[in-house]
């Protein structure tokens, strides 16, 4: 009897070590279930360049400034409907360069929402870049990972191309093509986790105008 109860004992030990072990290894393997990047890479039409990424590809920035006689579709060009791009209004740049920054803002202020220990915080953050539904689907997905402690941390965001397709005083429609590189971030001690991954994504976004800024309220996935 005394024999069963060792052998017992040790099958637990060994079961409990087994489980821990498990544990560990789900949230620091960005291949798991349970890794943020493992389910940004199961989205549709999001592409993936797997590995670490030891020297991410560098571009030069993409220019915002305007000048006379706008270029046609370049890299943070105008394409307003029924219109020439090279007689868009000074008026209609101006705007259109703020969308433009404010979106790429808008971007970095959702990647840095993933470092909340708390779904109040992230909230409260992704508030100054999105609205909507979309904002409420970004804090759903957001809390599935925020409980168990994980997050993202993204070092670096490059945007390759940003056109705007539309244009007015209250809304806008830019095509964006941008890469991220990022890793798991364990929230508990404040380290990442896992692999290294560039993240390519390519949307058509929607923006609207509230008081002086423009928030995201729509993004769906182009090839």
């Amino acid at each position: 009897m005394r024999k069963m109860n060792y052998l017992f004992g040790a099958l637990a030990l060994g079961l409990g070590v087994l489980v821990g072990t498990l544990g560990v290894s789900l949230l620091t393997d960005s291949s798991s279930p349970t890794s943020f990047i493992s389910m940004l890479r199961g989205q549709d039409k999001i592409q993936t360049v797997s590995g670490t990424v030891s020297n991410p590809i560098q571009t030069p920035p993409i220019s915002n400034s305007v000048t006379d006689g706008l270029t046609e579709s370049t890299a943070d060009g105008l394409l307003v409907p029924g219109k020439d791009p090279h007689v868009v209004t000074p008026k209609e740049a101006l705007l259109a360069q703020q969308i433009v920054a404010d979106y790429k803002q808008n971007i970095g202020i959702f990647f840095g929402a993933w470092k909340s220990t708390d779904m109040a915080a992230f909230r409260v953050k992704l508030a100054k870049a999105y609205t909507g539904d979309l904002f409420e689907k970004h804090a759903r997905r957001a809390e599935e990972y925020l409980v168990q402690g994980i997050g993202l941390d993204v070092s670096q965001i490059v945007f390759d191309q940003v056109d705007v397709e539309s244009v007015s005083e209250n809304a806008a429609t830019l095509r964006v093509d941008y890469r991220y590189t990022a890793k798991d971030y364990n929230l508990t001690d404040g380290t990442t986790v896992g692999e290294e991954h560039e993240q390519i994504v390519q949307v058509r976004v929607n923006l609207v105008k509230q008081n002086s800024r423009w928030l995201i309220t729509g993004e769906s996935t182009v090839q």
